[in-house]
């Protein structure tokens, strides 16, 4: 980030503490009394939810490039169009397998 981004956040960081303590509210549990509570509570929770995201996305989600190949012909691009299969593509055929139309033959 820029610098001036960074003194941006500061700026409404420090200004975010300043206003806590200057609006006078009752404290309905112990740790709402802590200032600057729910300033690092919030950035705890946005850390925690983007390492989350990586973790699932990459334990979770995320396939090795060789997961087709391993688990037979399930690419699902293929399977869809046919794709260098000639007896789905239309093999010789200048309309590719698809009649009048847009019927398949």
């Amino acid at each position: 980030m820029t610098r001036w981004r960074w003194l941006a956040l500061g700026i409404l960081t420090v200004g975010s503490l300043v206003a806590e303590r200057l609006v006078h509210h009752e404290h309905e549990y112990w740790f709402t009394g802590i200032p600057g509570f729910f300033v690092v509570f919030g950035f705890v929770g946005c850390v925690a939810i983007i390492f989350l995201s990586k973790w699932y996305g990459k334990h979770g989600v995320q396939r090795p490039e060789t997961y087709y190949d391993q688990h037979g012909d399930a690419d699902p691009h293929r399977i869809r169009t046919g794709v260098g299969d000639p007896s789905l593509d239309g093999g010789d055929d200048p309309d590719g397998g698809w009649g009048p139309g847009g019927e398949p033959r």
